[in-house]
């Protein structure tokens, strides 16, 4: 089956995962994808944030003319002209303290009201989300499927679930990926053996090396035998090799590397023979020994392994032909 060539719009970004929520406040519905107006009755959103602040700011007029209401009792029904100046005086000092004290804690407050919303309106939170997630997967079922990529990456961003990664991968794996996309890995990691997830980070790293983090080399450690008999022992060393591209993954992955190494070309032990040396002080435990056990019987004739055959350092023993 050809893939799609698609354009992937890029990644609304925001400080907080919860700023991406929104509600048409006509119709109560809350959303995160990346659109202006409801598609139910075409209101404006309106920012989970945005709705926080204007429940803060009715709450705190509402508030204000409750005190101005006292104080105008108070004067009112004072019996005598001095009561009321006293009146007048103890409502100001009250108003003006109450004014100071929201100003110190409005921030503390805000984020109050934000809990307060999120938990008041959680069932339509879940509903809203869950119509995103059913509207993305029928713009993938209707071949629409960078459109619903798109939806599906930003309700993922919200909610961790692997049916939605698995999701997300499914369409993506349908899509001729390029180097130019704002592509991702280990958000999409799922927390058990996916065949889809591996077709796809294979696919990925063939584009962008760099997206091969810790978290991705450890899910193909842990899954080694099904990504072996799905996709082949030259796709694990493919993986492999992305973890030689710094110390700190060869020192974390020792033993995972240490079971492949007979697998690595050339170029790659040539690669993890110069970190090891060039680190003595490292403790690499076994893979040194392994490492240079197999250059000696593998590689003794090659002139490029020779300082590391020869090599005097504490990590490496010396193997005569």
């Amino acid at each position: 089956m050809a893939k799609q060539a698609a354009r992937l719009p890029k990644k609304k970004k925001t400080e907080f995962r919860f700023q991406k929520l929104k509600m048409c406040k006509k119709c109560q519905r809350y959303s995160v994808i990346k659109e202006e107006s409801c598609p139910v009755c075409g209101s404006t959103y309106m920012g989970v944030e945005s709705l926080a602040r204007s429940i803060l700011k009715n709450r705190v007029f509402s508030e204000t003319m409750f005190i101005l209401i006292f104080v105008c009792a108070g004067i009112i029904f004072s019996p005598t002209l001095t009561m009321r100046y006293y009146s007048l005086i103890a409502s100001l000092v009250f108003a003006i303290c109450y004014l100071v004290l929201m100003l110190i804690f409005i921030k503390s407050e805000y984020y109050t009201q934000l809990k307060q919303l999120f938990f008041h309106d959680l069932k339509r939170i879940k509903a809203g989300i869950q119509s995103d997630s059913n509207r993305a997967k029928t713009d993938v079922s209707e071949g629409q499927v960078a459109a619903g990529y798109d939806k599906l990456r930003e309700i993922c961003d919200l909610i961790d679930n692997d049916q939605l990664k698995n999701c997300s991968v499914k369409a993506l794996n349908e899509i001729a990926l390029r180097k130019d996309m704002e592509l991702e890995i280990e958000q999409l990691i799922p927390s058990s053996y996916d065949k889809d997830f591996v077709k796809y980070a294979l696919e990925v790293q063939k584009i962008n090396r760099m997206l091969v983090t810790k978290k991705v080399i450890s899910y193909f450690s842990v899954y080694r035998d099904g990504v072996v008999r799905d996709f082949g022992i030259d796709s694990l060393i493919t993986v492999l090799d992305s973890a030689l591209r710094m110390k700190l993954y060869i020192h974390e992955f020792s033993e995972f590397i240490q079971e492949y190494i007979d697998y690595f070309p050339k170029e790659r032990i040539l690669r993890l023979c110069r970190i090891v040396n060039a680190h003595p002080e490292e403790d690499w435990g076994s893979l040194a020994d392994t490492m240079t056990r197999m250059v000696a019987v593998k590689f003794h004739y090659d002139p490029d392994f020779m300082p590391y055959i020869y090599s005097g350092t504490s990590n490496m023993k010396t193997y005569e032909n």
